[in-house]
């Protein structure tokens, strides 16, 4: 009989590779952002979206460009129409008002030919070379905008889970805690020393302790899901990086005159205004073309031959003058129009390079005071803990009662709690200030 325990230990072994290698580890949060450069949805369709704009610039250029074509044609003139002469056309004798009937044309015509257009003239197209240059310029904004965006949210799920992740340890930390409270509690109440109410408010503790820990184990693994959403995969996703703010390329200063992603759109937008206000004016400019043509024809009597084909070549060229003089008014309305659409875009990009500005002062206000708060943070959740565990020790000892031990505990949890608050203040402002320096 087959032996069959190292075949499932190879099962076992391959299971195990498989799996490691299917699951995407970031080290750093700049690991994630590279990643969701080449995976994120909102990321690819802006970069899409700039290519089309890029494609669509280099058409408009082609349009300037002269225009060349080609043609060849076959006729089979199955019946020729007869035409009616005047007789004495050849007959100068013949009665005035008398007709002959002649067929003029040969059967088999075969017609090639070249026509060649350029308009040399024309400020629409030239306008729409720069109104698409423009709107290429949009798009690229629109990119580092959508990055910017993308990488906020992405931030904000990376230190979520890293935030997540400390409060389970300290959450796990304190079920410990709660349970030798509880123990002791239970062991006191059973001697007689302790009564039901002393009891039952170290359980509660310990339940609570235990349903804290449950609930951020559940939004750890909601937040890890999110992640992958946000990073567009199905892959499993693990974070190896510690819990720390980034610091901006260079300090603050390096960020101070990076202009807002989002003040960059309204900028390329009101460029983009800018030029189709341009465009629309063209529609009163004259325009210029010129064109030349080329034809040859062949008839003959018999299909494919040549050899007595009568040649019959043409060719011609011209220039036209296209001078717009009325045109309902519609143009001056869309004129109009653009004008408007302009000063509108003016307006809201000042609003919004207002709103940026204010916003980045407000950020390095929260940066430095979330800061201070945090190292200020620190050192009372060391006192508290130092605190914690000399009455921990007093309690283990029966030098104090069980309301003492439990109060003191419960200090030690609101400190925790705003030691959390405080660090996830931070780490939040850091980011935001990170991101300000980087796109």
């Amino acid at each position: 009989m087959m032996n069959i325990k190292p075949i499932l230990t190879l099962f076992l072994i391959f299971s195990c590779y498989y799996h490691s290698r299917a699951q995407i580890r970031f080290g750093s949060l700049e690991e994630v952002f590279s990643y969701a450069d080449q995976n994120a949805v909102s990321i690819q369709n802006a970069r899409d979206q700039q290519r089309v704009a890029a494609s669509k610039n280099a058409a408009a250029k082609g349009a300037l460009l002269p225009a060349v074509n080609a043609s060849a044609g076959f006729n089979d003139n199955i019946t020729l129409q007869p035409t009616l002469v005047p007789a004495n056309l050849f007959n100068p004798a013949a009665p005035a008002g008398t007709f002959n009937e002649y067929t003029f044309g040969r059967q088999y015509l075969y017609s090639t030919g070249i026509q060649v257009s350029w308009e040399v003239l024309n400020f629409q197209k030239w306008f729409d070379v720069k109104t698409s240059r423009a709107a290429q310029k949009l798009s690229e904004a629109n990119t580092r905008n959508a990055r910017f965006q993308v990488y906020n949210q992405l931030a904000q799920t990376y230190y979520s889970i890293l935030l997540t992740e400390k409060y389970i340890s300290i959450a796990r930390d304190n079920v410990a805690a709660s349970d030798s409270i509880f123990r002791i509690a239970k062991d006191k109440y059973e001697a007689g020393i302790f009564t039901q109410e002393n009891l039952n408010r170290s359980k509660i503790q310990h339940i609570q302790a235990m349903q804290q820990e449950s609930s951020l184990t559940s939004s750890l693994a909601q937040l890890y899901n999110q992640l992958q959403s946000q990073l567009n995969t199905s892959e499993p996703v693990s974070l190896l990086g510690g819990l720390s703010a980034p610091q901006p390329f260079g300090g603050v200063e390096a960020g101070e005159n990076l202009t807002h992603p989002q003040v960059q759109v309204q900028q390329a937008q009101l460029q983009l205004n800018e030029r189709q206000l341009v465009q629309s004016k063209a529609v009163l400019y004259p325009s210029l073309s010129i064109g030349y043509q080329f034809n040859r024809n062949w008839a003959s009597d018999k299909m494919f031959d040549l050899s007595a084909a009568s040649n019959l070549p043409q060719q011609f060229w011209g220039v036209k003058l296209s001078i717009p003089v009325f045109n309902g008014m519609s143009a001056r309305e869309k004129i109009t129009q653009a004008q408007i659409q302009l000063h509108q875009q003016q307006r809201l990009l000042d609003n919004e390079v207002r709103v940026t500005r204010e916003e980045d002062e407000n950020l390095e206000i929260q940066y430095f005071q979330s800061l201070a708060d945090l190292k200020q943070q620190e050192d009372i959740l060391r006192l508290q803990r130092s605190s914690d565990a000399y009455t921990s020790d007093r309690y283990k000892s029966g030098i104090i009662g069980l309301d003492e031990r439990l109060d003191k505990f419960q200090d030690l949890l609101l400190v925790q709690n705003q030691y959390m608050q405080n660090l996830s203040n931070h780490c939040i402002s850091g980011y935001r200030r990170y991101l300000r320096t980087k796109l």
